[in-house]
């Protein structure tokens, strides 16, 4: 019963700790150094939910000092920049019409009128309404390799690593996937996040119409999705490439990180 609750709160965990309740603040979080995260063990399954051993993760994260802030600046970077920034309104001085006076000066009654496209007028124009803006905002790409490192690191304890989940849903079908991942420890009802090691047009195929699964590819890997979910499996081709890609070099493995540093 606790490991459910936990399972089921894990997403929602890592979402509120790297988010802010506050508006956004232009601000700047420096990261000047990286540790060596401690390994720790994700099980391996077969697609058939068959234990067959573990594996360890240990990726190059941020200290505990910089990495909320870090994690919560990418997380900000990447959905300002999902901004089309389209949103557009007409001011009086451009909605249709409004060349002829509404109604006399005098004797109605009512107050003066010079134009219909007023704000005031059903069908005016927008006082203070949306223009065309341009949302982006820019950050280094090291820092962002780093925080998806970190936000993968800090959801390692909720990470399922299968052989093959491509090999099992050849036929394409919802069901297979659904039964698949069940198979494996992935709860229909829980928000799941899938990582293949590379685009299948079968599994994509069958899991676009899962409500509660997002998938992603090894070298695409969306931070809001990591955040956001209660259990990730990968395959195990993505873990070796997301070992790869983000994992510490050697020399940075065998140091000691001081215990203030050391990633939870």
């Amino acid at each position: 019963m606790q490991a459910s609750m936990h399972r089921a709160t894990a997403g929602q965990a890592r979402t509120k700790a790297f988010s802010s309740g506050r508006p956004s603040v232009a601000r700047t979080v420096v990261v000047r150094a990286a540790v060596a995260a401690k390994p720790v063990d994700v099980p391996v399954k077969s697609a058939d939910g068959a234990s067959v051993g573990s594996e360890q993760l240990s990726l190059r994260v941020a200290p505990n000092d910089t990495a909320k802030g870090l994690v919560h600046r990418y997380l900000v970077y990447v959905q300002q920049n999902a901004r089309r920034g389209t949103a557009s309104t007409l001011t009086r001085s451009e909605v249709r019409g409004g060349g002829k006076k509404p109604y006399k000066q005098k004797g109605t009654g009512g107050a003066r009128r010079g134009s219909s496209t007023s704000p005031l007028f059903p069908g005016g124009g927008i006082s203070f309404g949306p223009k065309p803006k341009d949302w982006s905002i820019k950050m280094n790409k090291k820092e962002r390799r780093l925080a998806l490192a970190t936000a993968l690191q800090s959801a390692a304890a909720d990470v399922l690593v299968v052989d093959s989940i491509a090999d099992a849903v050849q036929d394409g079908k919802t069901k297979s996937l659904v039964s698949t991942l069940g198979k494996v420890g992935a709860a229909a009802d829980k928000k799941t996040l899938l990582v293949l090691a590379a685009a299948d047009e079968a599994v994509l195929r069958a899991g676009r119409n899962v409500a509660k699964l997002a998938i992603n590819t090894a070298d695409a890997i969306q931070v809001f999705d990591v955040l956001n979910a209660d259990t990730i499996v990968m395959e195990r081709g993505a873990l070796e490439a997301v070992k790869a890609a983000y994992a510490p070099a050697a020399a940075e493995a065998a140091a000691p990180a001081p215990a203030a540093e050391a990633a939870q």
